[in-house]
């Protein structure tokens, strides 16, 4: 019984990680516990006065989790299935991905302002956090054409490599991969977006900015795959 009363009051401050408001979680609840019921019936049993219960309600309304009917001109209000709770979780998500995308937008135009176009120098990083870094960087790109030379599917392999391009197709759209595994004596990997990538088996990474320099390795990657 304890354990039951101590889940009710924990219950509230649950679905406020939800977004909701504390007003909110009262209103529902209220109209949860009573069914089929009046917004006075609501506002009393919340403890808000009517005008913010109807309110609330419209809220609420908009989220799915309270429906209004009308019967003889009177309105009655019913608390939505908890299982609805779970469209604000996939609302919240779908804002933050619009919200990642943003960002990795304006990264990109960060990075373009203040980067000196064929100036920019070659990048080393080293370990599995440099790596990480590299493969972030790549996963930003605005490029639709991708090309991959994977010497060694060991250094970057294909699961992640697959799950790298979903990730560039969801916020692009259509995107063209070409791969070449083993087509040469090359154990390194090597990514050619609108950068390149070099991977290398000891934890070593090469980040090639200098438009010049990129085309010329995508000339030579597509010689090779022809």
């Amino acid at each position: 019984m304890v354990r039951y009363m101590k889940e009710i009051e924990i219950l509230p401050l649950e679905m406020r990680k939800l977004g909701l408001t504390e007003k909110e979680v009262r209103v529902y609840l209220a109209a949860l516990e009573l069914g089929y019921t009046s917004v006075q019936e609501i506002a009393k049993k919340a403890q808000v006065s009517r005008p913010t219960a109807y309110e609330i309600i419209k809220s609420l309304g908009k989220k799915e989790l309270i429906s209004q009917s009308k019967e003889k001109k009177r309105r009655y209000f019913t608390a939505q299935s908890p299982d609805n709770l779970l469209g604000i979780l996939k609302r919240q998500k779908k804002e933050l991905e619009e919200k990642e995308r943003e960002f990795i937008r304006i990264i990109a135009d960060l990075r373009d302002k203040y980067n000196l176009g064929d100036k920019r120098e070659i990048k080393v990083y080293q370990g599995k956090g440099g790596l990480a870094i590299l493969l972030d960087d790549f996963l930003t790109t605005h490029s639709k054409k991708i090309y991959v030379l994977a010497g060694d599917n060991k250094i970057w392999p294909i699961r992640q490599r697959k799950a790298a391009y979903k990730k560039i197709k969801k916020r692009l759209g259509q995107i063209e991969v070409k791969e070449l595994i083993n087509k040469v004596a090359f154990k390194e990997t090597v990514i050619i977006y609108d950068k390149v990538i070099i991977l290398s088996s000891q934890k070593t990474g090469l980040l090639i900015e200098n438009k010049t320099v990129v085309n010329l390795i995508k000339s030579l990657f597509l010689l090779i795959g022809k």
